[in-house]
């Protein structure tokens, strides 16, 4: 018993130890690198064929491919090929083009899964940028995660705040995108 209660001692003390705050003995995590950018996505409602960059590729059965479905979208699939721009002007230059998919995955509120790359090809930026994650659109800010990138940002990794900037109806959107990346190689 006697040798048992220094051993009993050592394993409280180091529990005592790894169980204290767990928020202070974290290091806090700081961004090696930040952007902020806008994408501009016009959806393709069968009149706009010029300008749109964006379309409707499934929809639910019965519905049309000029249109979004009724009761939140559930079920849409839309390809998109966005100019990115520095600022929250469409007609600004564009720095990429922001490419992918979002798919409207609810049937009780307006919410979609993102899964885009963004093309950078500036003398600042030289490479891609790819994202994935949930968007409850209804959200003033919403969290996907970068998964990686090449190029400039080759391997990094780290979270983009997106926002819906401005959007008219169901054929424009805007979203600011800030990209705070925590891994930099």
């Amino acid at each position: 018993m006697g040798s048992k209660l220094p051993l009993l001692f050592v394993f409280v003390m180091l529990f005592g130890l790894t169980s204290a705050n767990p928020s202070k003995m974290r290091k806090p995590y700081t961004p090696c690198k930040n952007l902020v950018l806008y994408f501009h996505d016009i959806l393709y409602n069968g009149m706009n064929a010029e300008n749109a960059t964006s379309a409707i590729v499934a929809a639910p059965q019965g519905a049309n491919l000029t249109k979004l479905a009724p009761q939140f979208n559930f079920g849409n699939i839309v390809v998109f090929d966005d100019p990115i721009t520095l600022d929250n002007n469409l007609h600004s230059t564009p720095i990429g083009r922001a490419q992918g998919f979002y798919i409207y995955d609810t049937k009780n509120t307006y919410t979609s899964w993102l899964s885009f790359t963004f093309a950078l090809n500036t003398t600042s930026h030289q490479g891609t940028i790819t994202f994935a994650g949930a968007d409850p659109i209804l959200k003033k800010t919403r969290d996907i995660s970068v998964t990686g990138g090449t190029g400039d940002f080759f391997m990094h990794r780290g979270i983009a705040t997106i926002m819906t900037d401005a959007f008219e109806g169901e054929v424009y959107f805007r979203l600011r995108v800030e990209i705070k990346f925590f891994e930099c190689w």
